[in-house]
Order: C-alpha cells, then structure tokens, then sequence
C-alpha cells in the first residue's frame, strides 16, 4: 500500500513518542521533532508507511545518538513472552483443532507492538492474548493455510515483533525442515532482528534478514539476498500489520496472519474492525 495523507499526523505523532523515550533534553527532542517535520515535508507518496517509517527512524538515530530505543521493551516482550509459553502450551494440547489454536496463539502474540499501538503496555498482554480463543477466525483460511503449508517444499517465514516471535515458534516448529526465517535488517521499533534470534528460540532454522531498518519488507530497499530468498520459497507467511502494509501487493502465494490496529488497515482490507484475527491468503 501506498502512504495516505490519515497516515502523516500517526508518524509525527510517533516521532513525539520516541523523542520524548530516547532524552530528556528538550533541545534534542525538538532536534528530532524539526528534523522528522522537515523529512516529512520531502514526503514521497509512493512508499510505504512503514517504508516512510523506516526513514524518520533514522533521523531520529542520527539526531539522538540511540540506536536501539526499544532494547528494553524488546527484551522484556520476549522474557514475559517465555514465561507464558508453558500455559500456551497447555491450551493447545487441550483444544480440539489443535493446528487451528496454534494459528490463533502465533496471531495473538502480534499485539505485542509498541509501534502500531504507542500506548501499549506488557501488563496487558496476557489478557489480550487468551482472549482469541473466544473470537471469531476464519476457519477455510486456517485450513487452507495447513493444506499449503503442507505441500510446499520451501516457506519463507517472515517475523515482525519481539515477544510474538517466541509464538511463532509454535507453528515454525511444525515445519521446521522447510522454513526459512525472515527478520529485520537493523533495530526498528520492537521488531525482531538477528540479535533476537536465540533468545527467542528460534536459533533452529536458518535465517536471512532484510539488511534495512523498515518494519516491514520493502520492495526498494531491502537486500538483494533477502528477496531472492524470499521469492524462491514456495510459500510466505507473513507475521503482522507493518508485513501487510508492504506487501500486500506481492505477486506470488503469501498468507498474511495479523490483528487489524489502524482503521486505515482495516479500511483497506474491507469488512474488518480494529483487533480481529486475520488469516488473509493471496496468489493460491
């Protein structure tokens, strides 16, 4: 998807978020603010939000001298993700499609996301993640999902954040002889990166990152490497909203697994509200 003029007030408004994280000099949080305004102003209407994203973070880098403004978050996500991983197991031994509740966990964990939702709080997750066992999902999509999954020979995996990454294991284990895990590139956001792999348990399968810093996988700007590997795989499943928004013009077969979080998202898909869970297959 293309950026929207309804997007432009949600990345300035991001970019206030994270000058007030990174200091507590005003001189340098209105260092940022000017810098991410000017490089607004420059706005290129054919990327992505997240491509445009990925560009205000490094301003934002370049004005703070902090690279990794969610290190801690990022930590904490996967730590409190870990603990819970044992009773999300239980659920799933004891759930009568046991495929479909570990599509619905691996969707789940994509609320933990300190970027789409700025006031999100770790305190709350456990509750929003066990709650999917009451919500509707669409069961021919989790199906079909499998049925694919099943047949292909190479799937490309792409991961979004830190926390959800350690559910992902759940359904990465499944097909493990045949996966190929797609990280970022840098540290952006909360996302998971090559530094976040063993911690996450998911040191077991090979890996390519996208050697760029956009929360999502950009068309212009990742590598070379990266997308010849994604293209070769028989299959791509891609993991949360920033994956969506750039590439849900991909032209080979993808399922998209997410929670909607913007309305503008959510407008796009069609017919969807805010927090669904979303098994969205294209190119079968």
């Amino acid at each position: 998807m293309k950026i929207t003029f309804d997007c432009i007030p949600c990345l300035i408004g991001h970019a206030v978020h994270i000058a007030k994280m990174v200091s507590e000099d005003d001189n340098v949080r209105y260092e940022i603010i000017r810098k991410t305004l000017a490089e607004t102003g420059e706005l290129d209407l054919t990327l992505s939000p997240p491509e445009q994203a990925g560009l205000i973070h490094r301003v934002i880098r370049a004005a703070s001298g902090v690279d990794d403004p969610y290190l801690t978050e990022k930590d904490n996500s996967t730590a409190f993700a870990l603990k819970l991983l044992p009773a999300v197991r239980e659920k799933i031994e004891a759930a009568p499609d046991r495929f479909e509740a570990i599509v619905r966990l691996v969707i789940a964990g994509n609320i933990i996301d300190y970027g789409a939702i700025r006031d999100f709080k770790l305190a709350d997750a456990r509750k929003r993640i066990f709650e999917v066992f009451d919500m509707p999902i669409d069961r021919e999509a989790v199906r079909l999902l499998k049925k694919r999954m099943d047949e292909a020979e190479t799937i490309f995996y792409i991961a979004d954040n830190c926390g959800e990454a350690v559910f992902d294991r759940l359904l990465i284990e499944l097909y493990r002889d045949k996966i190929t895990l797609g990280v970022r590139g840098g540290a952006i956001l909360n996302d998971l990166t090559p530094r976040e792999l063993k911690a996450s348990g998911l040191d077991f399968v090979p890996y390519v990152h996208t050697g760029d810093v956009t929360p999502g996988v950009s068309m212009r700007y990742s590598s070379k490497k990266f997308l010849d590997e994604m293209r070769r795989a028989d299959l791509v499943v891609a993991k949360g909203q920033g994956n969506y928004e750039t590439m849900n013009e991909y032209g080979r077969p993808i399922f998209f697994l997410l929670r909607v979080k913007c309305r503008i998202i959510a407008d796009l898909i069609g017919n969807v509200n805010l927090g669904d869970l979303l098994v969205i297959p294209k190119n079968l």
